[in-house]
């Protein structure tokens, strides 16, 4: 009887044992996964945030300079796309109303506003990229700053339910470890079997706590009020600090990376859990503030700190999380975002207000170099006077750059004459110092220069926009044709400097396809004025494009040919009597051949076999001004389309003129674009190019 009373009793212990065992394994599974999703919603939106930054950054320098289009704009949509893909996911994963509705206006504000503008953009940025970066500023920013709202919006939720999910998951987890207690109170028989089960239990919950703990971008660890370090870390802590593991305690960790704070840990502890003393207050976050926010590793990496609070049922604080992040990159990108943002302020300002920038560049060198002067002057020290001239020389420097926008070497300067009052002008920390702020001073002036045009703009007398405008307005009024004629004179620049932006997209095309190519303009060639030639950039684009893939042949086969290994393409312009304007691009490549041009035209169903054998050579080359024709086999990033020549011809002849074509095997190819007189004495052609 009493074998069976107790195997009566035993039994329903060990399942009521074993039914809370199950329940609570099934609760912390359900609340891992779940705190796991939510922290994986919130990482997403926060990339997205940054996806969004590069499109915004590659937009930008895009703006400041088109020629750099192909190099940003493969950045650009590869953001794009990823930043969509995961708004798709998230779409997918996320079934809250709410949720589910911001990412409906996201999409919409995507295809019904930033795309098309964002689309409009591109169409004028080689048209007129003044009226491409005023549509980009006034229009496209003011959607952006919606759609990245919506996004933070959305962010927003991602943290609230985290922060519930964490207080219904510790809610969730009191109940179970009440009911466990209860079943230990039902007998030794089945406190031994629950301890069995519940090890079992924890040790998997501990291992879905570790892989939620990996999954994560930043590094995580806990303390609790002794300062004692909990085991449960994300490997992306040991990869970020790999000395972690061997550190028990918080002071521990302080002291090896932030030594200074240490000696606040202790009061910090004191302080933090005296909080759940009611006779006690402190306000946590000035608590939390005594320890280490960053540190910088002797690898220069640097590492930012975040503390989180973690509280029980009775708000009671338990645990603190920190998490550890590597910001190095962040920062350095930072950086770039705003010495990026510093260059287009500086150029835009230089090009707005080009005699003031001139004025300010020439006051600026005078002070540079009498600086220079001083500081190599090593046959004797500078005497008082001298030292007096040059600190008063730095200090004007400085002032001069800070007005013009050159704020970071405006900074290094002012570091300079800390360095100057602590060591004197003679000590080598400050000769490295200014020899390091001359180079930066010379890069950052080159680099206006060649944006601007500056270099081949020596010989050039400024005029502002009111006196020309009104000297036109007299010329007008007295029917004066002659002064109106010499004001377009005054207009028209050098083809090679009018031109001078298809070097940079010539080089940057030859070396996508591992060849030599200079671009050279005949010496006698016509000077123009830009209102001339604005329309025709697409023109251009595709001929010299053309030339360089499929005319000028690799280096090596042009030595193998006889010839040089750098491909020339010559450019031509020549102005007629009657005002019309002929181009002349001429390469010494390859030639066009004809031949396979027919086969593809008869392939493609445009000659019949009779045509391709009855054509001349002549003919054949003018196949090149077919649509959907190209002598490619394949298509590449720059050709094989048949897109391309069919449009030019079409431009050309809608404003009136005509393109011709000329090739010879072995010794390159010559087109030659003829187009009537623009309205070059018309108020708005003169208003424009001035």
């Amino acid at each position: 009887m009493a074998a069976k009373f107790h195997l009566t009793l035993v039994v329903p212990l060990i399942l009521v044992s074993i039914a809370v065992g199950v329940m609570t394994l099934n609760g912390l599974q359900d609340n891992a996964s779940h705190l796991s999703e939510l922290l994986r919603i919130e990482s997403k939106t926060n990339r997205i945030l940054s996806l969004l930054l590069v499109q915004d950054d590659a937009s930008k320098a895009i703006l400041i300079d088109p020629n750099q289009l192909e190099i940003f704009s493969a950045k650009k949509i590869e953001a794009y796309d990823a930043h969509k893909q995961l708004l798709i996911e998230l779409q997918q994963e996320v079934g809250s109303g709410r949720f589910q509705e911001l990412i409906q206006q996201l999409q919409e504000i995507d295809e019904q506003k930033l795309r098309p503008i964002d689309t409009q953009v591109l169409e004028k940025l080689f048209e007129d990229v003044d009226q491409a970066r005023r549509m980009y500023f006034d229009q496209y920013e003011t959607h952006k700053k919606e759609y990245e709202r919506l996004i933070r919006e959305l962010a927003a939720i991602g943290v609230d339910d985290l922060n519930r999910a964490s207080e219904e998951m510790h809610k969730k987890n009191m109940q179970s470890l009440v009911h466990i207690a209860l079943t230990l109170l039902l007998g030794i028989v089945v406190i031994a079997v629950t301890i069995t089960i519940l090890s079992r239990h924890v040790e998997k919950s501990d291992r879905n706590t570790k892989s939620l703990l990996d999954v994560l971008s930043e590094g995580l660890f806990f303390f609790d009020g002794q300062g004692t370090i909990a085991e449960e870390r994300s490997q992306t802590l040991q990869r970020i600090l790999p000395e972690t593991p061997d550190m028990k305690s918080l002071y521990d960790f302080i002291q090896r990376y932030a030594p200074a704070s240490s000696k606040n840990v202790e009061v910090c502890l004191r302080m933090l859990w005296a909080d759940n003393d009611p006779d006690f207050f402190s306000d946590i976050s000035t608590t939390l503030s005594m320890l280490p926010r960053s540190f910088v590793l002797p690898d220069h990496r640097i590492i930012e700190l975040d503390y989180r609070p973690l509280r029980n049922a009775k708000n009671e604080l338990e645990r603190v999380v920190v998490v550890v992040a590597d910001v190095t990159q962040k920062l350095q990108q930072e950086r770039e975002a705003k010495i990026q943002a510093e260059r287009v302020k500086k150029i835009t300002r230089a090009a707005a207000r080009l005699d003031d920038y001139l004025a300010f560049l020439d006051e600026a060198r005078l002070l540079v170099q009498r600086a220079n002067q001083a500081f190599s002057k090593k046959t004797s020290p500078l005497d008082a006077a001298e030292d007096r001239q040059v600190r008063r020389d730095l200090h004007t420097l400085k002032g001069t750059l800070a007005t013009a926008d050159f704020s970071r070497l405006a900074a290094a300067l002012h570091q300079l004459e800390t360095l100057i009052e602590d060591h004197g002008i003679s000590d080598p920390k400050v000769m490295q110092q200014w020899q390091e702020i001359v180079e930066q001073w010379t890069f950052e002036t080159a680099d206006i220069d060649h944006v601007l045009g500056l270099s081949q703009r020596t010989d050039r007398v400024h005029i502002a926009r009111a006196k020309f405008q009104r000297i036109h307005h007299h010329a007008s009024t007295h029917k004066d044709s002659a002064l109106q004629t010499l004001l377009l004179d005054c207009l028209r620049q050098p083809a090679s400097e009018i031109f001078a932006r298809y070097q940079d997209y010539l080089g940057t095309t030859a070396d996508k396809l591992a060849k030599q190519v200079k671009l050279s303009f005949a010496a006698d060639s016509a000077e123009i004025a830009p209102f001339e030639v604005q329309k025709l950039d697409a023109i251009f684009n595709h001929i010299l494009r053309n030339s360089v893939d499929h005319g000028i042949e690799e280096a090596e086969v042009r030595v193998q040919q006889g010839k040089p290994p750098q491909g020339v393409i010559q450019w031509t312009v020549v102005r007629s009597a009657n005002d019309r304007l002929r181009f002349i691009i001429q390469d010494d490549g390859q030639g066009v051949n004809g031949a396979k041009l027919a086969q593809k035209a008869v392939q493609a169903g445009l000659w019949s076999e009779a045509q391709a054998h009855a054509a001349n050579e002549q003919q054949k080359v003018e196949l090149l001004f077919l649509p959907q024709l190209s002598s490619r086999d394949e298509v590449t990033e720059l050709s094989g389309r048949g897109v391309g020549m069919d449009a030019v011809k079409e431009l050309v002849q809608k404003l009136g003129g005509s393109i011709t074509v000329r090739s010879q095997p072995g010794q390159g190819t010559r087109f030659e674009i003829e187009i009537p007189a623009q309205d070059s004495a018309s108020p708005d052609s003169l208003r424009r190019s001035a």
